[in-house]
């Protein structure tokens, strides 16, 4: 496919919103065409990406076709939609945002079904009492046919769900349902309750990636490199704060390995210079936000001079192991 990176984006709701948001975080910002009604856009902050938008549960089918070079849903949805085609990879697993868990959801009145294994002797006995199976709501048959296939439950019968999957067994419709929570508060609305071990798979925004050989050019993957490595990038400043401070060259060795082992930081550069009081080690190093404190405080008994903490913008490494696999990947044919 020659022309530019094709990028495809949820075209409304929540992680819509949310992928704007990421997006702009990251230091990309979504410029649209025109009056701003019209399903294409670019990506600003980068040459030759441009963003075409779709409904989140199109997305894979679009990528799997090589419509879009890459595209933004979350996973559950590429797990029902476009894994096991062997057309499209999941490139990168988790954004950072859009989680939601697909889990089954029974009726509060069903008391003896608390967990998993509850369920599968109930469905038993509902075939045996009333001769037919439990009806089973859900916009998700595959990942539910094979969430069900594991832990052994052979007595359901699935109905589609086209609408509010959550007011199905209410309306007489189903019997149970297996959908989408964040929050849990639908449910509970909806007089329904999760069973333990009921959760089909926990999921976030992803980037998936075409495996089509014949869409992919210099161009366009160097452009995938950027928006990956700058994500990449970003999601590790985010977790990571930069501390600066010197210490008497002496006790530096000893120092800097604790700091290594008990407080999980991270050097990245010693510089020595000779003062009139001595050789100090001029230190730069990682640390979690979380454990900072402990670290500066250590520091501090050490004998270091003013520590200073920064939070980085972007932090860059040597390459992407999510790209360095995907080439392998798409090199070899598209077989994951």
């Amino acid at each position: 496919m020659s022309g530019p990176l094709i990028m495809a984006l949820p075209s409304k709701g929540r992680l819509h919103d949310q992928a704007i948001d990421f997006l702009n975080d990251c230091g990309f910002g979504v410029r649209k065409s025109g009056d701003g009604r019209e399903y294409v856009a670019r990506l600003s902050g980068i040459e030759g990406v441009s963003i075409i938008y779709f409904r989140p549960d199109e997305i894979p089918a679009r990528v799997d076709l090589g419509d879009a070079h890459i595209g933004l849903t979350g996973e559950d949805l590429y797990r029902e939609y476009g894994a096991g085609q062997q057309a499209s990879h999941l490139l990168m697993p988790s954004l950072g945002f859009g989680a939601a868990r697909l889990v089954v959801g029974v009726p509060q009145s069903w008391i003896d079904v608390a967990t998993l294994n509850d369920l599968d002797e109930a469905a038993m006995l509902f075939h045996q009492k009333h001769g037919r199976s439990l009806r089973v709501a859900t916009k998700f048959a595959k990942l539910t046919r094979a969430f069900f296939a594991e832990n052994g439950i052979v007595e359901y019968t699935l109905v589609e769900s086209a609408g509010a999957t959550e007011g199905t067994p209410a309306a007489g419709v189903a019997d149970l349902i297996v959908d989408l929570t964040s929050t849990g508060a639908t449910m509970t609305q909806n007089h329904l309750k999760e069973i333990d071990g009921g959760t089909v798979i926990a999921s976030h925004c992803c980037m998936i990636a075409s495996l089509k050989q014949a869409v992919w050019s210099r161009e366009t993957l160097g452009a995938l490199e950027h928006v990956v490595e700058q994500i990449e990038a970003r999601t590790r400043a985010k977790a990571t704060q930069v501390l600066r401070f010197s210490l008497p060259q002496k006790a530096s060795a000893p120092t800097l390995k604790t700091l290594t082992a008990k407080h999980g930081c991270k050097v990245t550069s010693v510089r020595t210079e000779s003062e009139a009081t001595g050789k100090r080690d001029y230190v730069v190093a990682l640390c979690g936000p979380a454990k900072v404190f402990g670290a500066v405080h250590f520091l501090r008994a050490a004998g270091a001079a003013e520590t200073i903490v920064d939070r980085s913008e972007f932090l860059y490494q040597e390459g992407s192991p999510a790209i360095a696999g995907f080439k392998k990947i798409l090199k070899r044919g598209g077989e994951d």
